[in-house]
């Protein structure tokens, strides 16, 4: 296998990851990363997303849509965030805060990234205020393409899939 294949199938096997990571994985020098990286993308066989502090890679086969989930379940809090929520349906930010054990302004800041990506929004529930997965048929599907292998040791599998 070529490096530039190996490049790919981390692409493939880690949707939304970054150079560093592919570095990380691979054990290939930065220079030969990116090089092999804007050969894939003029092929048509990888895209990218730059955001503020990273470009992110994907395989062909995801959509745009779903680059906000896929990017928000690679970081360990937000994460942790997005899965209470659906497990829980609707939970306030005081739920949120007992069953994630973070710091409120941790939590906050958080849940304010998942909303401005527009992964969860805000809603209303018995006058309080809560918060809750706005497509929760992207998110399926994304999950279930993208990241159902990635859970096998979190424990929380059957739960997730349960609430999908």
């Amino acid at each position: 296998m070529g490096k530039q294949d190996e490049i790919l199938e981390t692409i493939q096997e880690n949707p939304g990851i970054h150079v560093r990571g592919i570095i990380k994985k691979t054990g290939y020098e930065n220079g030969v990363v990116l090089y092999h990286l804007r050969q894939l993308e003029m092929q048509g066989k990888a895209r990218s997303q730059r955001r503020p502090k990273y470009r992110r890679y994907y395989p062909v086969d995801v959509a745009e849509e779903e680059f906000p989930i896929i990017r928000n379940m690679r970081k360990p809090t937000k994460k942790d965030v997005l899965l209470k929520i659906l497990i829980e349906g609707t939970p306030s930010f005081q739920e949120l805060t007992l069953k994630i054990g973070k710091s409120p302004s941790t939590l906050s800041w958080n849940l304010s990234g998942l909303v401005d990506e527009g992964v969860v929004e805000k809603c209303k529930k018995n006058g309080r205020q809560c918060y809750k997965v706005k497509d929760k048929e992207l998110f399926r599907k994304t999950f279930q393409k993208e990241f159902s292998k990635l859970f096998t040791r979190t424990g929380h599998d059957e739960d997730i899939f349960l609430t999908l």
